[in-house]
């Protein structure tokens, strides 16, 4: 009779995942779309107000920070829902929703220069973890912490192909997590769909390409990847100093927080406000051939600074801005369309940051079009050659996480229904 069960079990459990992906999407999508619209009005407001309210950044920074101390508990940010999704932590509570939107909104508010996927995706984590914690199926709140992560990704970013690879390959280096592929694909596809019928779309451009192919132009897109690997390895080391310098001077996180801040607003009012919010402005002057050759490398350094500093929000609107304007700049140097070296930036830095493959490729593809994907092939690649193994997120290599499952399969029994426990 219990094999009997087991088998019933293992042949529904891809339906009952799809219909938990599905519900779940649902819910996420309508929080991320209210998320994001008020990103969008927040960065709005601040932007028109700039002058003024950039001096209010040195508060934001000290609330965000009493904020985290007083209910955070260690339990919030990337790195708390990566060790949530490997099983190295209990949980990624629930009211991380709550700290996302105060936080991001504030400092979008406030002008900071942060982008909102890192929120986004804890969004969805956090309401993910929170619905698998209370199905009884063995590994249902890690699928679903990752099937919420895609969620969230693509209803903010309208790329559900792309969330769904990059919430499978980003927590751990070397394979997909595909016990979680049919949760997350449900989840990442239903979040896009809510999104589209709230009006809630991508910052996107139809790219035209006209070049043809060669061994020139074969060697001239592999520099320009591996220019983007460089660049994405390089705001991962910004961040790591920026982190220990802002420690090392203010061991306190609300003076720490509250001096970075003061800083960082005098740094952007002496820049009139060009690197300060999600850098789309920076996008929009990249795919019109007009990024200055600094403006990747500036935009970088605000943001990594603000982040350390213990603001919310996010990185990778920041890397989709300095790859565009990077890309820009370099497809002049080239020889390439600046449009379409733009575009394969674009999706290139944000793939050497987060030490990703298939997320940035099909990231350009979704938002620029399948003619670029060739182009894009190669790009991506170089990019990641080149960025040696550095990731702006906490991540682990394959062969520690199985280890380690190994050994807790090993050390205790589980309790819940006897579902297959392979976590790839």
């Amino acid at each position: 009779m219990k094999d009997r069960t087991k088998v019933w079990l293992r042949a529904a459990e891809p339906a009952l995942y799809a219909l938990l992906g599905a519900l779940l999407g649902a819910a996420v999508g309508a929080v991320i779309v209210l998320f994001g619209r008020g990103v969008d009005f927040f960065a709005a407001f601040g932007a028109e107000h700039f002058s003024l309210y950039v001096w209010f950044l040195p508060a934001v920074g000290a609330l965000t920070a009493a904020m985290l101390r007083r209910w955070g508990g260690g339990s919030a940010g990337m790195a708390a829902a990566f060790r949530a999704s490997r099983g190295e932590a209990r949980a990624f509570p629930l009211r991380n929703v709550f700290f996302q939107f105060a936080g991001t909104w504030g400092a979008h508010l406030f002008c900071a220069s942060v982008g909102r996927e890192g929120a986004g995706v804890q969004i969805g984590a956090a309401i993910g973890g929170g619905i698998g914690a209370r199905v009884p199926l063995a590994g249902a709140d890690k699928i679903l912490l990752v099937a919420g992560m895609a969620a969230g990704f693509s209803a903010l970013f309208g790329t559900p192909v792309c969330a769904l690879f990059f919430a499978l390959e980003v927590t751990v280096v070397g394979t997909l997590r595909l016990r979680a592929l049919i949760a997350a694909a449900f989840a990442s596809f239903t979040a896009w769909a809510v999104a589209l019928l709230c009006g809630y779309g991508p910052h996107a451009a139809e790219i035209a390409v006209a070049v043809e192919w060669s061994v020139p132009l074969l060697l001239r897109l592999f520099v320009l990847g591996a220019a983007c690997g460089v660049a994405g390895m390089l705001f991962c080391l910004f961040r790591r100093l920026f982190a220990a310098l802002f420690r090392t001077a203010f061991p306190n996180a609300l003076l720490r927080a509250a001096a970075a801040g003061l800083l960082l607003a005098a740094l952007l009012y002496l820049t009139g406000g060009r690197y300060s919010g999600l850098g789309t402005n920076l996008i929009d002057l990249a795919l019109a051939g007009s990024a200055q050759p600094y403006d990747w490398l500036v935009k970088m350094l605000f943001t990594a600074a603000f982040l350390s500093a213990g603001f919310l929000g996010g990185e990778v609107t920041t890397f989709f801005a300095a790859g565009a304007c990077l890309g820009g700049v370099l497809g002049g140097l080239l020889g390439l369309p600046p449009a379409l070296a733009a575009c394969l930036g674009y999706a290139a830095v944000f793939g050497a940051a987060t030490n990703t493959l298939l997320a940035p490729l099909l990231l350009c593809v979704e938002l620029f079009g399948g003619d670029l994907l060739p182009y894009a092939a190669v790009v991506c690649i170089a990019a990641y050659l080149f960025n040696f193994g550095h990731s702006v997120y906490d991540q682990k290599v394959r062969e520690d996480v199985i280890r380690k499952a190994v050994g807790r399969r090993i050390r205790r029994k589980k309790r819940r229904l006897p579902l297959p426990v392979r976590l790839y």
